[in-house]
């Protein structure tokens, strides 16, 4: 059962050099001085060969967050091995930390995605990955993101929010046996909410879809203050048989651990109990690795 404690965990987080606001180092004194005990950096990786032809990049460039984007994996490979380099060194100024290298990593349709992110992996060694769907692939045109399937004509718009929801089932049911690795869970299943693009049931089957394979879910708590976003009482009914886990997708220090609070408040009413509430309890929900 839920208990009053403090949530002692996060490991969804974002830093400079991809669209976060704080260091590194920022972060992870942030965090030990709240008292985190299992704390994780987890900046996207998306890799796409055409991700610079979408209208979304050029937004992303005026925006000043278009490094999170990249069309070449060695490049990409590059920056992370940097930006991992850096975490791992804090982690002897912080013994009684346990300060993991993540990556929230895109699922993308395009041949050749296996291939590329396999060896990514292989070469990076992270302690954990967040599988993620921000994106719906075009190939050669690019990717639509969920902006563009708000913007887009209503009938075009319900269109493509449906076929995100397919792919987010798709990747739910998603075969690993031939990957070098899986995701560990997956991040925001509702992402749409974020822009006012919502549908009840297509959120619940990808939900259902996500339990029924056994694939841990991220409840992210940084939408709870978007004016879009509700927790609807059919997704809480549907959490209450899931695996799951709290993020609170912090871009910077001042959101690591935000929300926390409310969203269990609401999740004890609504009588969902499998959720972590420990790093001590991690293990049990997730597979990450301990330092």
């Amino acid at each position: 059962m839920l208990i009053d404690k403090k949530i002692d965990y996060s490991l969804h987080t974002h830093t400079i050099g991809f669209d976060g606001r704080n260091s590194v180092a920022d972060m992870v004194a942030t965090a030990n001085v709240r008292g985190i005990k299992t704390f994780g950096i987890s900046n996207h990786f998306i890799v796409h060969p055409y991700i610079k032809k979408s209208k979304m990049y050029e937004y992303a460039v005026r925006g000043g967050y278009s490094g999170i984007y990249s069309d070449n994996i060695e490049t990409s490979i590059e920056k992370f091995a940097r930006h991992y380099d850096e975490v791992r060194a804090l982690r002897s100024q912080y013994p009684d930390m346990n300060i993991l290298c993540g990556m929230e990593m895109d699922w993308f349709k395009y041949g050749g995605w296996r291939d590329v992110v396999n060896y990514a992996v292989r070469r990076l060694c992270p302690d954990y990955v967040i599988g993620a769907m921000h994106f719906i692939d075009r190939g050669e045109n690019g990717i639509l993101n969920v902006h563009d399937i708000k913007t887009a004509p209503a009938p075009e718009s319900r269109r493509l929010l449906r076929e995100y929801y397919q792919n987010l089932m798709q990747l739910a049911e998603f075969d690993w046996r031939n990957m070098g690795f899986q995701f560990n869970w997956i991040a925001h299943f509702d992402l749409p909410q974020k822009v006012g693009v919502s549908d009840t049931n297509m959120e619940t089957a990808a939900l259902h879809a996500l339990k029924m394979n056994s694939v841990p879910v991220e409840l992210n708590t940084a939408l709870i203050n978007n004016k879009h976003y509700t927790l609807k009482p059919e997704i809480l009914a549907e959490l209450s048989g899931a695996t799951a886990i709290l993020s609170d997708d912090a871009h910077d220090i001042a959101r690591i651990e935000a929300n926390y609070d409310s969203v269990l408040d609401t999740m004890r009413g609504a009588g969902v109990k499998n959720i972590c509430l420990s790093a001590d309890n991690l293990s049990k929900f997730v597979n990450i690795r301990s330092h």
